[in-house]
């Protein structure tokens, strides 16, 4: 029997309403800019839409509609510990979106199923939410592209470039779901978020767990970038402090697109 995953955080972490949803799309995802290259990899924050959508949208208004054939999402293991690569349960065909479904990539999961390191664990997916608030911004601007959506564990990041090099093509876009800094005081989080922001742009493949929940997923990115020659671009960074005006405790966000 065959299964949808259905929206955990629509009305928390984004508006639930379909239309109230896609009036907030239609403020916030533009045109890309004329003559900007296609981007390869986009890294994007996935905190509510309150705290980093505007910036998550800004990143996804790069994206030309009709150019991919495939998305892949790589988020943290933010609920349930992972070893490896956790794929949706078995029996999953899509995650449900406000606005529709996105099907799964079946070809894409039928290349991974064997490989080490890699499980089916629909548990991973269940609660996770750094694919879910994507997923409305990417079918609004992209369409109902086939996803492969992964929770990366414990693994190194050349053990996942070697899972994954072989599905990254011209014509699939690979997504970086994470934030950056977490629970730091408003001035730390800036001195951290711009030692890591550099760190990123220099294509320094070191980042820590303190400087990114999706550190695995980011150096993997960064070594994809030097092996082709990708050059990351900063879209935009703020942090909660910026949202709310509270500085005691904050949590960073950046956006970074890659391209040829």
């Amino acid at each position: 029997m065959s299964s949808i995953r259905q929206p955990a955080m629509a009305g928390h972490f984004y508006p639930a309403e379909p239309a109230e949803l896609e009036t907030w799309l239609a403020a916030h995802i533009t045109a890309p800019p004329v003559h900007w290259p296609v981007p390869q990899i986009l890294l994007l924050p996935h905190a509510g839409y309150l705290y980093s959508g505007k910036l998550a949208a800004a990143g996804v208004s790069r994206l030309p509609a009709g150019v991919y054939q495939r998305l892949i999402i790589l988020s943290p293991a933010h609920r349930m510990p992972v070893q490896g690569v956790a794929l949706p349960g078995a029996d999953c065909t899509g995650f449900a979106t406000p606005l529709g479904e996105m099907p799964l990539d079946h070809a894409g999961i039928a290349a991974l199923h064997d490989q080490p390191q890699v499980t089916q664990l629909a548990l991973a997916h269940q609660q996770e939410h750094a694919i879910e608030v994507l997923l409305p911004m990417l079918r609004y601007r992209l369409g109902p592209l086939p996803v492969l959506p992964l929770v990366v564990g414990q693994m190194t990041p050349e053990a996942l470039l070697d899972l994954l090099l072989p599905l990254l093509d011209q014509y699939t876009l690979l997504v970086i779901s994470s934030d950056l800094s977490h629970y730091l005081s408003y001035r730390e989080a800036q001195a951290q978020d711009t030692l890591t922001l550099a760190q990123i742009l220099a294509l320094d493949a070191s980042l820590q767990p303190e400087q990114a929940c999706g550190h695995t997923a980011i150096n993997m990115a960064l070594l994809l970038s030097r092996k082709r020659m990708l050059l990351p671009a900063l879209v935009g960074q703020h942090n909660s402090g910026d949202i709310t005006g509270e500085r005691t405790r904050v949590v960073g966000y950046a956006c970074l697109s890659f391209i040829d």
